[in-house]
């Protein structure tokens, strides 16, 4: 089994190019700050105040970086999720694992919604709250951006959603369903 590692976009739209630009650079920021921290430690160069400012940067590039990754993942349909219920029962009945499909779908969305409320909530509470390793970070800014991030998620979600019920076999097996029902009514 071949798996696709690629980043590739399918639909090369301005909201796709963003998402994707902006997580590469938060990765390439926290690896930046990373290296630099590695380099300032182990050569003991004497930079004025330290360097003590790049470990909490770092941390809080890769909270951001993370949630925007999963954005990009969700984009492609490459996020983690478990099918081995869909499988089984698509093999004895397509709809019904078309079905499952939907369900799990709609309760990944309801989940993000969720979390996206609780992280707008979080972020209203503490936009003017500095960060305690870094004063001139506002701990709302990381919740707003994580927020952001989720919309993103939940965005791209919807998306999939969309794609699973514009599917030819669901819609195919749904028609047959309605089509029996309706000569055995007659």
């Amino acid at each position: 089994m071949d798996i696709d590692q690629s980043l590739g976009l399918k639909r090369d739209t301005w909201y796709d190019w963003i998402v994707l630009n902006v997580a590469t650079f938060i990765f390439i920021l926290m690896l930046f700050l990373t290296t630099f921290q590695i380099v300032v430690r182990v050569f003991n160069l004497p930079i004025s105040g330290g360097a003590w400012w790049t470990e909490p940067l770092a941390r809080y590039s890769l909270m951001v970086g993370t949630y925007l990754g999963a954005a990009v993942a969700s984009r492609n349909g490459e996020h983690i999720k478990m099918t081995i219920v869909s499988d089984q029962f698509g093999k004895r009945s397509p709809l019904i694992g078309a079905i499952i499909d939907i369900l799990a779908q709609v309760l990944t969305i309801v989940f993000l919604i969720m979390l996206g409320y609780a992280g707008l909530r979080a972020t209203l509470q503490s936009w003017d709250t500095p960060m305690a390793s870094v004063n001139w970070v506002q701990q709302g800014w990381i919740y707003g951006t994580i927020t952001a991030a989720i919309g993103m998620m939940t965005f791209y979600e919807l998306i999939n959603l969309r794609s699973i019920l514009r599917t030819a076999e669901f819609s195919q097996q749904l028609m047959k369903k309605e089509n029996r029902a309706n000569k055995e009514g007659e």
